[in-house]
């Protein structure tokens, strides 16, 4: 019977059958941990483009569409933005036109009635 060598930090060899399971590195793939993703992803929407979480989440979705990109990847890419400073070109741009689209069809109202004074309808999407 065939053995592997496992190493631990500072230890040494240590062999196992291979009828023994091996600890595979956590992969954060559980429901819980996507659905947080997607939130937190939400909120960065929701700050960039100042929208309410319905029309973040359609800002996302049309991200995840204009890339090919599954929504958790946009999703775990956008949140890693936040700490990395780095956001691929291409998807930058396609969450530029997914916020500027979005509020276009659907305009946020002036404070107090007030004329918008956003100059060109322009984006919050800030520079890395």
């Amino acid at each position: 019977m065939s053995h592997l060598l496992t190493h631990g930090h500072g230890e040494q060899p240590t062999a196992r059958t291979e009828n023994e399971q091996i600890p595979q590195v956590a992969q954060p793939q559980h429901d819980g941990v996507r659905q947080a993703v997607v939130e937190h992803a939400t909120g960065v929407v929701m700050a960039l483009g100042r929208f309410d979480a319905g029309h973040a989440g359609t800002v996302l979705s049309e991200v995840s569409d204009r890339t090919g990109l599954t929504p958790i990847r946009v999703a775990g890419l956008l949140t890693a933005w936040l700490t990395t400073g780095e956001l691929n070109l291409g998807l930058r741009i396609a969450l530029e036109e997914a916020i500027r689209e979005q509020r276009r069809a659907h305009p946020e109202p002036a404070p107090g009635g007030a004329p918008d004074s956003r100059d060109g309808g322009g984006h919050a999407v800030p520079q890395a």
